[in-house]
């Protein structure tokens, strides 16, 4: 049995991490001769069509991470599930916009979007009309009603479970802010193998934040002026857990981390799924706990089911008759019967009351 960690060029760092932790096969492409006890956890597994897996257990089938990264076709799963219709905000695909705002089926203000993005990338706030046919230009391909946030959160679902959950609080000094910036450069130095001069940086990401207006109070990401702060599962509002196990659920996935929010009269709202976010600190470690248990729970056998003794077949009644018969022929001789004989006689019985009398002579009390 093998454990497969599958991740992506953008998921790689968290998912190496996972292999290593879970003492696990860490990939970037499909697994080979996946074999029927084996386990494959994708970690944000990146593909462009369907995958066939027809062996092992799977943990976030590549094809539903593939589903989500289309936002627009996760929306429109989700907001077809009857139990969690009323926690995605209005959305319409780019086509349709200006005739739904004509409609006043959708109002100003909106979030345009593309279909495929990440954190704040591909994103337009749009306050006008006028705003709504740039940002189609220049490329936005879906809009969703603005949502009036009050609270913002990560949770962390497994398997039907929250097991971690995280609050979006503002970060804007200027520590954090060069802090954040420094570790994403440092990330993609590493992966293209280039040296870069930490006192240069860090000065250069100094005058960079003195251009910045923070904390952004759209996209609340963290780049830009803010961070996640750990919160007790029992302080979360129930109908917000609900919300986002259901949206893991829908989707198809086994784990992932729900970006969701409270609007100012708390009613809880999906925002989206990511199947392979960056862990560090407190939440690798209840990923990696989570997966142990998953992993342990797969391999353990299964309980021995309880061996029932085929019945006997049927036997004639005259066989339980002639058992007797045999007793009763020769009563002198029951107590030299030795134990096959009884054997066989006790198997051709087909009554408790021949047995009784069989064994009544056999014992002498006849």
């Amino acid at each position: 049995m093998t454990v497969h960690i599958w991740y992506s060029a953008a998921t790689d760092i968290t998912g190496r991490a996972l292999a290593e932790e879970l003492n696990g096969n860490g990939t970037r492409e499909k697994p080979r001769n996946l074999a029927a006890g084996d386990i494959l956890i994708s970690w944000g597994a990146k593909t462009s069509q369907d995958v066939n897996l027809p062996n092992g257990t799977i943990l976030n089938h590549p094809n539903a991470i593939r589903a989500n990264r289309n936002k627009f076709k996760a929306l429109e799963l989700m907001k077809a599930s009857r139990d969690l219709a009323s926690n995605i905000a209005h959305f319409c695909k780019a086509d349709q916009i200006l005739a739904q705002l004509r409609g006043n089926n959708i109002n100003i203000p909106l979030i345009g979007r593309t279909n495929y993005h990440q954190g704040g990338s591909g994103l337009w706030l749009c306050l006008s009309n006028a705003h709504v046919e740039a940002a189609m230009a220049e490329g936005a391909q879906y809009f969703q009603s603005f949502l009036d946030i009050k609270d913002e959160y990560r949770l962390h679902v497994f398997c039907g479970k929250v097991i971690y959950a995280v609050k979006k609080v503002e970060n804007a000094t200027e520590a954090g802010w060069v802090a954040q910036r420094r570790e994403k450069i440092e990330d993609y130095a590493q992966k293209n193998n280039m040296n870069i001069d930490a006192n240069t940086m860090n000065y250069v990401l100094g005058l960079l934040y003195k251009e910045q207006q923070l904390p952004d109070r759209i996209v609340r990401s963290n780049h830009r002026g803010w961070k996640f702060s750990s919160v007790a599962l029992n302080a979360l509002a129930a109908p917000l857990k609900n919300a986002a196990t259901k949206a893991v659920e829908v989707l198809g996935l086994d784990f992932g981390a729900v970006d969701c929010c409270l609007d100012q009269n708390n009613h809880p709202w999906v925002i989206e799924i990511n199947s392979g976010p960056g862990l560090q600190g407190t939440t690798f470690e209840k990923y990696v706990e989570a997966f142990r248990a998953k992993i342990a729970e797969i391999q353990r056998p299964a309980r021995a089911q309880r061996v029932v003794p085929e019945a006997p077949a049927p036997r004639r009644r005259a066989q339980g008759r002639q058992a007797v018969g045999a007793a009763e022929a020769a009563p002198a001789a029951a107590e030299h019967l030795n134990d096959e004989q009884l054997r066989m006689m006790m198997n051709a019985v087909n009554s408790p009351e021949e047995a009784r009398k069989v064994l009544d002579i056999a014992m002498g009390r006849g």
